[in-house]
């Protein structure tokens, strides 16, 4: 609850400034200050020279725009006039804009017009610019609104361009900006948030460059959010669909600052220690994360209609060889070209054929008609008619061309208008009509700053938002069709992306360890999501491009195989793609070590589902990634701040996927805590650097002390029903359940399952022999005993494997563990503790 809010004038002497603050002030104010506050927030603004300085619930100063000098777009609030070249490039989907910017205005004089007891509202002046300055404070937020005007009129007011900066300090740190591939910490780049196409890799030994990724560096993604962590703590979320900046230390080491492309925009500052809760405060703003489908967490792979194997069906040779897969994503073309005109019956056909087999099954759409494809003339002539496409400033459909299958001219359905929204949402229910279960909900990056929208809005707006329309217009009909039971993932988006998808895909990757955009690039986009409120990410596992020189051998494909496993999506991608010449990848039929590499790391992920479910519902409930850069775990931990390449899949897990070519040795610093590795069964203590053995065909993976993870029998082969009784189904082990869980010795565990179910593990300090009434038997025995158990001593742990009995509940004591069941459906739960030293 809020306390009483008071408005008050005061003026503060520089050394009582000085006291509260720390390293990266930005300068104190040189007049008097308005003082807004509530229990977890202070903000002082000062009138001359205008400056905003935000205190935590602590007093500790974490904000403070740059006061320090004015040079420039520095010195707090700035405007100027932006107008931009825009260059030409080989893609159309890749933005040329090039900043034309004239003199940067200081707005320095600051008048209060109106306050009330949480905001103010002030007109802030200086070289012959204006704005309008907003200021509120709720609980733990900041709200800023700010609209500059030219009261001379002699500028336009959409070339009118708006930066606040803000003084830094050197140890501060940056995370977050959606998927950025190239870095995690941001420090010292300048990154755009403007959604388009995949860029290209300079190659595996190439660094982060302002051209590499070509052609225009790390700023390149198909899903930017102006959403940052620092840190210092505290969070930003930028308000706003306009093209925008962050320049974080790239131009001054003492200093960052934001910008758009717009007179207008609105920030948020969520002022937090804890960069979880910024999450969770972020989240419940701008939408958090629905629970998707169980059957979306299980692996999927891409398999083409009437693909053989030694003339095998494909699907079928996958069965055959337990290859636990659930998901079969075919890429039929239904939108932009209708490709699966003619078809009709087969493609029924093929998805009846899947779904007895335990597959869920999707097909390919996005939200454009071509208009070069006799096909698609229908549609295109509809569209036409009705004006359901986006027009340039003509009247006329703007067009684009890029490959989808082939190279096509598109038109962009106009999804701010209702009818042409409604009649997207008809052209994709066609896959459902024809069995799919789902789709790729490709491409939405290629909305031209010169297009005109049915509600008004330029292209220059609406360019960011496109994204977020498809996904809408997907979600809602997905959601009335089939109501929690479906899959559509998608590449491109930005704020609020997240609200609407059950998954992302990484977009199309370098097929190689390419520093950029390969295996490398994966993990960081995948990071830097999670720290964009995006839970639900995977990557094209094996990569889709095949440009560069570097090999797309057995070496990336594993390593990208185990990426995926710990990954919350796991997807394949089959294709080699190179509009030059044909290339071919390792698969998966490659060799029998390949087959049966992929098998066990498409188990791990598909047993994992108990885990991701409870994942899920946190996401969904509190905003909280599945996958867990260090940082959020442990912001004070400075080692933390580096991690690029390592990760929590939740509390109870540590991976630590190879990612460079040649290395068969993982060496990674570990965060506080201990750990186990799950194959040698080794204890490593945390906050210190490990080197963990890691052959080609192993991910390092750790179990983290003082955690659950639970896990479905390893018979498993889908996660979907089926109706071919040799397919091994989640109702067919419903009736068992396996717990690991790692315990010091006077340490306790405990988590709640999707189902309801408690699981609690406690070790106490003192061991006995007391068997508790449970028989000791061999350990090939475990699997289908109960009331039984089995101890030995492996690598650095005493294990001890436990056969509870069967139903809705047990209490088991035995040594120095006690193991307790509580609630959920009837079963047997098959406990591995593993008790470390």
């Amino acid at each position: 609850m809020r306390r009483s809010l008071t408005f008050r004038l005061a003026v503060l002497s520089f050394a009582t400034l000085a006291a509260a603050a720390c390293s990266g002030d930005g300068g104190a104010p040189r007049g008097p200050e308005i003082d807004l506050s509530s229990d977890d927030v202070r903000v002082a603004i000062a009138l001359s020279p205008f400056a905003l300085r935000v205190y935590d619930a602590g007093g500790a100063l974490v904000l403070a725009t740059d006061a320090t000098t004015a040079e420039g777009a520095y010195g707090g609030l700035a405007a100027t006039v932006d107008q931009p070249t825009m260059k030409p490039q080989l893609l159309p989907g890749w933005d040329g804009y090039r900043a034309g910017e004239g003199p940067w205005r200081g707005l320095r004089a600051a008048t209060l017009r109106e306050a009330t007891a949480s905001s103010a509202t002030l007109e802030v002046s200086g070289d012959g610019a204006l704005a309008t300055v907003h200021v509120s404070v709720d609980g733990a937020r900041v709200r800023l609104a700010v609209e500059a005007s030219d009261p001379e009129g002699a500028s336009p007011a959409e070339s009118l361009k708006t930066s606040l900066s803000f003084a830094s300090g050197e140890d501060e740190r940056f995370f977050g900006m959606g998927e950025r591939y190239a870095t995690v910490d941001h420090r010292g780049w300048s990154l755009y948030s403007w959604a388009e196409e995949g860029a290209l890799g300079r190659g595996e030994d190439a660094q982060p460059a302002a051209d590499n990724p070509y052609p225009s560096g790390p700023s390149m993604t198909y899903f930017p959010v102006p959403f940052l962590l620092s840190s210092r703590g505290y969070g930003v979320h930028l308000d706003t669909t306009f093209r925008s900046e962050v320049h974080f230390n790239s131009e001054r080491p003492d200093a960052w600052r934001l910008a758009v492309n717009a007179p207008r925009f609105e920030a948020t500052l969520y002022v937090q220690k804890d960069p979880l809760a910024t999450l969770s405060a972020y989240t419940e703003d701008t939408g958090r994360p629905p629970v998707p489908a169980h059957w979306v967490f299980g692996p999927r792979r891409r398999v083409n209609v009437g693909t053989t194997v030694d003339d095998v069906p494909e699907w079928q040779l996958l069965r055959q060889k337990k290859i636990p897969i659930t998901g079969i994503d075919d890429a039929v073309h239904f939108l932009p070209a209708n490709s699966h005109v003619g078809r009709e019956e087969t493609l029924a056909a093929w998805t009846e054929t899947l779904h007895a087999a335990g597959y869920k099954v999707m097909a390919y759409n996005m939200p454009y008609v071509a208009e070069s494809s006799e096909d698609a003339a229908p549609e295109y002539a509809h569209g036409l008619e009705n004006g359901f496409f986006v027009k340039g400033p003509d009247g006329a459909p703007v067009l684009t061309e890029f490959i989808s299958g082939e190279l096509l001219t598109l038109a962009t359905i106009d999804l701010t208008n209702p009818d042409a929204f409604a009649w997207f949402q008809d052209l994709l229910r066609r896959s459902l009509d024809l069995g799919y279960d789902g789709w790729m909900h490709d491409f939405g990056e290629y909305i031209p700053r010169e297009a005109i929208a049915h509600d008004g809005r330029r292209g220059a707006e609406l360019h960011n938002a496109f994204p977020v329309l498809s996904a809408k217009a997907a979600h809602e009909l997905l959601e009335a069709e089939r109501p929690g039971d479906h899959l559509f993932f998608v590449r491109s988006g930005y704020t609020g992306t997240q609200a609407l998808v059950p998954a992302v895909w990484g977009g199309d990757a370098e097929a190689t360890f390419d520093e950029t955009l390969g295996l490398p690039s994966a993990v960081r986009g995948g990071l830097n999501l999670s720290m964009s409120g995006v839970p639900y990410w995977g990557s094209d596992m094996t990569g889709f491009k095949c440009i560069t020189d570097a090999p797309n051998d057995k070496e990336v494909y594993l390593r990208w195989v185990e990426l995926g496993a710990v990954s919350p999506i796991m997807m394949e991608q089959n294709a080699c793609a190179n509009p030059i010449e044909k290339r071919t990848k390792w698969t998966l039929w490659s060799d029998a070590e390949t087959t049966e590499v992929y098998a066990e790391h498409a188990r791990l992920h598909t047993r994992l589902l108990p885990y991701f479910l409870v994942l899920a519902q946190a996401a969904h409930e509190t905003g909280r990634p599945m996958t867990l850069h260090p940082f959020l775990m442990h912001p004070d931990q400075p080692e933390a701040l580096a991690v690029d390449d390592a990760f929590y899949l939740g509390p109870a897990l540590y991976a630590a996927p190879v990612v460079r070519r040649g290395q068969v040795e993982k060496e990674l610093w570990l965060p506080p805590g201990r750990f186990v590795d799950l194959h040698e069964m080794r204890v490593h203590e945390g906050d210190a650097v490990v080197r963990l053995p890691a052959p080609l065909s192993r991910l390092p993976l750790l179990l983290v002390s003082g955690q659950i993870l639970p896990l479905l029998d390893p018979s498993i082969d889908t996660l979907a029903p089926a109706t071919d009784p040799d397919v091994v189904t989640l109702d067919d082990v419903a009736d068992r359940l396996d717990v690991r869980v790692a315990l010091s010795p006077g340490e306790s565990a405990s988590i709640r399952l999707a189902d309801g179910t408690e699981l609690e593990a406690r070790r106490s300090l003192e061991r006995s022999d007391d068997p508790g009434g449970l028989v000791e038997v061999e350990a090939s025995e475990l699997p289908d005993c109960t009331g039984c158990f089995h101890a030995e001593k492996e690598g650095d742990v005493d294990r001890l494997r436990v056969g509870g009995p069967s139903g809705k509940g047990a209490e088991l004591a035995l040594q120095d563990v006690e193991l307790v069941v509580r609630g959920g459906p009837a079963r047997r739960v098959r406990w591995d503790v593993l008790r470390l030293p």
